[in-house]
């Protein structure tokens, strides 16, 4: 049987009419090459079935133009969409992306971390600012480059691209302060080894007790990151005395889960109970009602991730940090204490 042999580089440089040079170019920084040159390149590559040899190509030049990204899971699309934003980034920029989650399991987010530098990954993105201190030592060892996405809460000196949790728990908190309720429980999820539930239970706790009202401990309630975290935590909370007329919930999927057992268990949302979320999801306006929540504008967190990983990779100057704007979204899930 005739062996067929694998088209080669010099085959879609034939077919696309340019040199080696610039189809090579093309493949590895289409920003950086002429839309018309691209196209041709890119057809001659569908049309021959062209696939580049990654392996012969990463030993040649020492780079493998892989970024590895590990987040705490997929079960919440406001992670989803920013995969999706910085899969395209990375991609626009010549790189690939390889995912990775750990199910908010320190021990495997470790285990991630080790398999993405074995890999040969140019630069690593890790979600949140609370990590491990072997994580960083691995970093260190292996001189990989890395970038924290999601948070500027802790005290840290690492590069780091987010938004203030604190600050989007001081927001939900206002608005129900501002609608007069005082009777508040909070649906969070496990703050240990997580900053992100940990500082916006911080800003919720602490702009209510600037009002003289204290969220003791049994008002807070730990709850998986799910939509039967939210309902099991509706449960307990309506089980507190005195009975809360506003919860505020850590994530929008553990709120949507609150939603749906308020409403099996008779209770009227927002004229007997107002309901809080935080990501604004896609699926936060559609819900009936509406969630009230904190918008976290994922896609820029995705695009500024890459952008900034590709710039530590490359040695280009780079701020410390990049601050990302948060806003309240006020729909018809919280209303006026009655």
């Amino acid at each position: 049987m005739k062996k067929i042999e694998k088209p080669k580089l010099k085959d879609v440089a034939d077919l696309a009419g340019v040199s080696m040079g610039s189809a090579s170019r093309a493949l590895a920084v289409p920003h950086l090459v002429k839309p018309a040159t691209l196209a041709k390149v890119k057809a001659a590559v569908l049309e021959l079935g062209y696939v580049r040899d990654g392996a012969a190509r990463a030993l040649a030049s020492r780079r493998t133009h892989s970024i590895g990204a590990v987040f705490p899971t997929f079960n919440n699309p406001a992670f989803a969409e920013a995969v999706q934003a910085l899969q395209l980034r990375l991609t626009e920029l010549g790189y690939h992306l390889i995912i990775s989650s750990h199910e908010y399991d320190q021990a495997q987010e470790l285990v991630n971390v080790r398999n993405m530098i074995e890999r040969g990954v140019e630069g690593l993105l890790l979600v949140g600012t609370e990590h491990s201190p072997e994580i960083y030592e691995a970093l260190t060892a292996a001189q990989c480059p890395f970038i924290l996405m999601w948070s500027l809460d802790g005290a840290h000196d690492h590069h780091c691209v987010g938004f203030s949790n604190e600050e989007g728990g001081r927001l939900i908190a206002k608005h129900l302060l501002s609608l007069g309720h005082e009777s508040v429980a909070m649906i969070s999820g496990v703050v240990s080894h997580n900053e992100r539930a940990k500082y916006r239970l911080k800003g919720i706790t602490g702009q209510l007790l600037e009002s003289g009202i204290d969220l003791s401990n049994e008002r807070i309630v730990e709850q998986p990151f799910t939509i039967e975290g939210g309902r099991a935590g509706l449960r307990i909370a309506m089980e507190l005395n005195p009975r809360p007329t506003a919860i505020v919930c850590s994530t929008d999927v553990t709120c949507i889960g609150a939603l749906a057992e308020a409403r099996a268990m008779g209770i009227d949302v927002p004229k007997d109970l107002s309901i809080s979320g935080f990501d604004d999801i896609e699926f936060a306006a559609a819900c009936v009602p509406a969630l009230t929540t904190v918008r976290v504008p994922t896609s820029k967190i995705g695009i500024s991730s890459a952008n900034n990983i590709v710039a530590l990779i490359e040695g280009r100057p780079l701020a410390r940090r990049e601050r990302i704007q948060i806003e309240l979204v006020v729909r018809e899930s919280t209303a006026p204490r009655r």
